[in-house]
This record gives structure tokens, C-alpha cells and sequence, in this order.
């Protein structure tokens, strides 16, 4: 079992916060050892927004492992390689939306095949 520690820095339960990057300088992110993971999370999501369009995708993806949302399906992709235009479909992206009337209670899933 597995329980909670508490941070020696704020004296909170470990989180996002507490984890710092013990590596190199990550120039396309702006990361520097020791920055917390939370701010590198948010450098990542700042500067690597998921890739869309409204066809298929045809450039060679950024990295590994990229995903790419075709709009008019809509169908998702991963990159399969960072040096040519390789890319997989995943599969159609399917919307369910269901409503109860008696609870006015509405729920949404999206699931890949």
C-alpha cells in the first residue's frame, strides 16, 4: 500500500508542484533543472498544441507519438515517425450524448473503436 508524503518544502501532500526536472536545459521549452513539473507541463502545453485540420494530415509529425484531429470526421491520428510523413489512424472519434428527463441529468462520451 502505498500512502501520502508530505513535501519538505510547503509542508503539503507531494504534488505537481514538488516534483522538480533534474535534467538538461530544454531550449524549445524553456526548461531548466529544478523547474517544478506543473510550470513544464504547462510550458508543454503551451508550446506543442495538438495538431488539426479539416483532411488528413500530410506533414511529417513533430515528435513520436503526436496526435492529430482531422475535424470533418472526426478522426484522430498518431505520428509514427519524426522524419517522414507517417501517420496512423486511431479511429473515427464517436459522441454519444444521453439525456434523462426525469433528472434533467445529461452525460457525454467520446470513445475511439
Amino acid at each position: 500500500m502505498r500512502t501520502a508524503e508530505i513535501c519538505p518544502t510547503c509542508a503539503t501532500y507531494i504534488n505537481a508542484s514538488c516534483v522538480l526536472y533534474d535534467g538538461e536545459y530544454l531550449s524549445t521549452l524553456d526548461v531548466s533543472p529544478l523547474d517544478p513539473l506543473d510550470e513544464i507541463l504547462e510550458s508543454i502545453n503551451s508550446t506543442i498544441p495538438p495538431a488539426s485540420g479539416a483532411s488528413a494530415p500530410t506533414a511529417i509529425p513533430s515528435f513520436l507519438g503526436q496526435f492529430y484531429l482531422q475535424t470533418s470526421g472526426p478522426y484522430l491520428y498518431v505520428g509514427l515517425s519524426d522524419t517522414v510523413a507517417d501517420w496512423g489512424l486511431v479511429g473515427l472519434l464517436i459522441t454519444t450524448t444521453s439525456t434523462t428527463s426525469t433528472t434533467s441529468t445529461t452525460s457525454t462520451t467520446t470513445t475511439t473503436p
